[in-house]
């Protein structure tokens, strides 16, 4: 950790935005486009050698992850801090590091294949700078690193001289990808049945389980390709440039076409179990390897449509390298920090509208970093917990079966209670089960404190505390506004016919407490805020999705957007989690000029806490509300 500590009193903002653009190096979809590029453009038997290297070491660091059970830095360290923008892409445990382990093997295993020595040096080096930036943005410790940067080198370095024996000896290909399925095969057995006990975190298992299922998928397929390819196929990696080009071009966006396609059909005929990545990624491992190749002797004789047609799609080439430009100065224009001078809005109508300097703290899930997320034990801890005050109570509500709503994030109960061992199944969804039946459950089983200890793991049954089972809107409101007079932020998560019913009992909640002035309450459903908007006029919402995209490119643009036309009191908004940054003084002031609040989600990071404070936030939605209290000068 003191290295980390280190690296963290080095970071600038300019540093940050440069290493978490240097970790996605190490991500899953450029070890798919480096595996498919080298096996459509360079040479079949490199391309598979990185694949295997790839499923190996997936299978390996994820098993290392899952047995050895090392929570993240910020975990084991509640005081160090990461940079956020890098939060969502660090799941699971720690050790080893994935993405190290996936940079070797895709960048590393790359520069084994090409010929030219600069070409070698820069992959290596950018290998080496993906592992430096996970400890950079502060997800992995170096052992972590070491580990993952090992473990790829290993598989490099090992399965390097078996490849280039394959041409004389081809069954060496099927006995590699035949390790590889029962290695993965064996992972996923050893996630099925083994009998996890009551303190396994069960999102890192099923991360666990989602990633062996995959690589079992992926062994599976080029099992079956390998044969079909050397005796039908036999294609030709060699293309003029352009062609080469548009090979890949066109033949990604087939593959990931596969990949993002088949998700949504195969999780509802899976019903949501893991099985449906191995069988997604093994029909997108087969349209790489064997569907798409089909086309290459096209490419191999230049395309051959006629003269004119040639002529189109060279023009055609031209056309989307300009579009890429153009897109990267769009990403550009989108990303970077826009800021200006803030502003102080004195005369400012809107009553979540702050000064300049002052920010209101709000409690994420109510203070769900520090007790258990949305539940009674938490709204009691933020009333009555000395170290801060909360201004504002943000959670989010969900009908249950019988119309009540409740406070919950997610549609299924599986992260935050016991509802699969209460339950006997896994992915309970909250909508099919009665306010009494929830009641069973104890919804801090999955909560780790910020020592990585799980305190309510275990109580099952008349041991679950009172303050710890689901919460109705209803108790949470009652004590509440027994309490204080505090202001909430209130999301409805149902959508279509339930987000109208859940709008009409929130509305009637909201009215009978007399909290309806004091709260926002917004919605990720279009449809749910135009109800709102035509049914509850007087109900303050934030603004939507689409709102939210037509607001930021007014002001980056300068855009003159009425205020009379806006029906929103506020934007709760990220700062960068959607790679737009949204962080800036200019989406502030232009806010604050058509009297608009605005109130970012979910900060936990100090410095980032202070930074907003300074370019005008009107309130900070933070799990961490101790460390809040400690940054922000409240009204």
């Amino acid at each position: 950790m003191s290295f980390l500590y280190i690296l963290e009193g080095l970071r600038t903002p300019l540093l940050d935005r440069l290493f978490a653009a240097v970790t996605f190096l190490g991500g899953e979809v450029v070890f798919v486009a480096v595996a498919i590029v080298v096996y459509w453009c360079v040479n079949k038997r490199d391309g598979y050698y990185i694949i295997a290297a790839g499923i190996g070491g997936t299978v390996v660091s994820q098993t290392l992850k899952i047995a050895c059970a090392v929570p993240r830095p910020w975990v084991r360290d509640p005081s160090f801090t990461i940079v956020e923008s890098a939060r969502a892409d660090a799941g699971g445990y720690s050790f080893p590091s994935g993405h190290s382990q996936n940079a070797i093997v895709s960048l590393g295993g790359a520069a084994r294949c090409v010929k030219k020595t600069w070409l070698r040096a820069l992959l290596w080096v950018l290998a080496g700078l993906v592992c430096f930036s996970r400890m950079y943005v502060g997800v992995h410790t170096p052992a972590d690193v070491g580990v993952g940067a090992l473990l790829g080198l290993a598989l490099v370095f090992g399965l390097y001289p078996l490849f280039q024996r394959s041409e004389e000896k081809p069954g060496l290909v099927t006995a590699v990808f035949g390790v590889c399925a029962a290695l993965a095969l064996g992972a996923v057995l050893y996630g099925e049945l083994r009998p996890w006990g009551a303190d396994i975190d069960r999102e890192n298992l099923a991360e666990f389980l989602k990633n062996s299922y995959t690589m079992l998928g992926m062994s599976l397929a080029v099992l079956t390709a390998v044969p079909i390819e050397r005796k039908y196929i036999q294609f030709d990696t060699k293309a003029r440039w352009w062609a080469q080009i548009l090979k890949c071009v066109l033949g990604f966006a087939l593959v990931m076409g596969v990949r993002v396609g088949l998700k949504p059909p195969l999780n509802a005929l899976f019903r949501g179990h893991m099985a449906a990545n191995a069988v997604r990624y093994y029909l997108m491992v087969l349209a790489a390897v064997l569907v798409w190749p089909l086309t290459f002797p096209w490419f191999a004789k230049g395309c051959p449509l006629g003269p004119k047609a040639k002529k189109a799609l060279k023009i055609a080439l031209v056309i989307l390298l300009v579009l890429a430009l153009l897109a990267g100065l769009a990403c550009w224009a989108v990303t970077r920090d826009s800021s200006m001078e803030p502003v102080d809005f004195p005369g400012a109508e809107n009553p979540l509208i702050t000064p300049l300097g002052v920010t209101m703290l709000s409690g994420h899930r109510a203070g769900g970093g520090v007790a258990p997320e949305n539940t009674m034990r938490a709204l009691i801890n933020s009333v009555e917990d000395p170290a801060y005050t909360l201004d504002i109570f943000e959670f989010d509500v969900h009908l249950t079966a019988d119309g009540v709503l409740v406070l919950l994030h997610d549609e299924t109960l599986d992260r935050t209670s016991d509802a699969a061992e209460v339950f006997g199944e896994q992915n309970v969804n909250v909508g099919e089960k009665t306010f009494a039946q929830l009641q069973t459950l104890n919804m801090g089983a999955k909560f780790t404190a910020k020592d990585g200890s799980t305190p309510y793991a275990g109580l099952h049954g008349d041991d679950v505390p009172e303050n710890l089972r689901i919460t109705s809107l209803e108790q949470a409101l009652a004590y509440l506004e027994s309490a204080g007079d505090f202001r909430y932020i209130i999301e409805i998560k149902n959508s279509g016919e339930k987000g109208f019913e859940a709008a009409d009992k929130l509305y009637a909640a909201l009215s009978e407490f007399g909290a309806l002035d004091r709260t926002v309450v917004g919605t990720f459903h279009n449809e749910v805020t135009d109800y709102m908007d035509r049914t509850y006029p007087d109900m303050p919402r934030s603004a939507g999705v689409n709102e939210v995209v037509r607001f930021y490119f007014s002001a980056l643009l300068g855009l003159d957007l009425d205020r009379d036309s806006l029906r929103y009191k506020a934007l709760q908004i990220p700062t960068t989690d959607y790679f737009v940054n949204l962080g800036t003084s200019r989406v502030v002031n232009y806010a604050h000029e058509r009297d608009i609040a605005v109130q970012y989600w979910t900060i936990n990071d100090p410095a980032e806490m202070a930074r907003l404070q300074s370019i005008g936030a009107d309130a900070v939605m933070t799990d961490l509300p101790d460390v809040g209290a400690t940054v922000l000068n409240q009204p």
